[in-house]
């Protein structure tokens, strides 16, 4: 098998985006939701990063749909220049960039994101559920990983949009927005009843990650809450789901305000990542995840 990956790497071109499989660690416990990065909480999770760097060295490795506005074929920079910041700032790390740890237990799916932002803004919307005109972390997940092109024109089978507010959960009714798929159209929801067991901690990091506003959301998403609709069972080892994160970043504009589409193209599901549900040890005595002996990605980037 090595031969082989070394005999492909001779020809020039981009890479296939269908390559991009990766294991998801398993934590041997959960971590405290406290927007508190414990090293030992989360010790060999599977580390994304999500920024106008990881986009470039998309564009570099899988190809570009239009390299001037920053699409690369698996991702997507779409932030815009604010009124009144900096021409050098606006659309690059210094803008807007995060790093996103992921792993999985039986009960449900966990991450953590260090956000580096350089304006906070989580207010606005002039629907509850416009979360994308608020500073937020959402999860674009197909729960059953079918990779048919799907969307507003075909319909959608089991996207999930998981959507967390750069804001104390409890601090607001709109910081969190579940959209499901019912008859192929994305239902928003934002009811208590509904959403019960979605769950996150915040915290304001300042200037912790060299940003000016930055900040930690640390999430869980039970099996069962997402079993309600479209997750037809809880996932086992060898299970897989597609995935694709978008880092909201709307910088006190009016209505949309920017955004990175990362892993994947939010609204075609067949163009996201993979997750591979693995019993590899994430969390106390956990191992670092490295690539396997088919030559999977190693799931950590620089």
């Amino acid at each position: 098998m090595a031969s082989l990956t070394a005999a492909s790497a001779v020809f020039a071109g981009p890479s296939d985006p269908d390559d991009r499989y990766f294991d998801l660690p398993k934590l041997t416990q959960p971590p405290v939701l406290d927007g508190e990065r414990g090293a030992d909480e989360w010790a060999g999770a599977l580390e994304w990063a999500c920024s106008n760097s990881q986009i470039v060295a998309d564009g570099a490795k899988y190809g570009w749909r239009e390299q001037e506005t920053g699409r690369s074929d698996v991702s997507a920079n779409q932030l815009n220049q604010s009124e009144g910041e900096d021409a050098s700032i606006a659309r690059t790390d210094d803008d807007y960039a995060a790093t996103i740890w992921q792993a999985w237990d039986d009960d449900g799916f966990y991450y953590i994101t260090e956000v580096r932002d350089n304006v906070r803004d989580v207010v606005g919307g002039e629907r509850l559920e416009s979360w994308w005109e608020r500073d937020s972390m959402s999860l674009y997940v197909d729960l059953i990983n079918n990779k048919e092109e799907s969307g507003e024109a075909n319909g959608y089978v089991a996207m999930n949009i998981i959507n967390f507010v750069a804001a104390p959960q409890n601090a607001s009714a709109v910081n969190i927005t579940w959209e499901y798929i019912v008859a192929g159209s994305r239902e928003p929801t934002q009811d208590p009843d509904v959403i019960e067991g979605f769950t996150y901690g915040f915290r304001d990091a300042g200037d912790e990650f060299g940003g000016e506003t930055d900040y930690v959301i640390e999430g869980m998403m039970p099996w069962t809450t997402l079993m309600r609709f479209n997750l037809p069972g809880a996932p086992t080892v060898g299970s897989e789901m597609g995935a694709c994160w978008i880092g909201l970043d709307p910088d006190n504009d009016g209505g949309y305000g920017g955004q990175l589409q990362c892993w994947g193209w939010a609204d075609d599901p067949s163009n996201y990542a993979t997750w591979i549900f693995s019993d590899i040890p994430a969390g106390p005595s956990g191992t670092a995840v490295e690539a396997d002996s088919w030559g999977r990605i190693k799931t950590t980037f620089n």
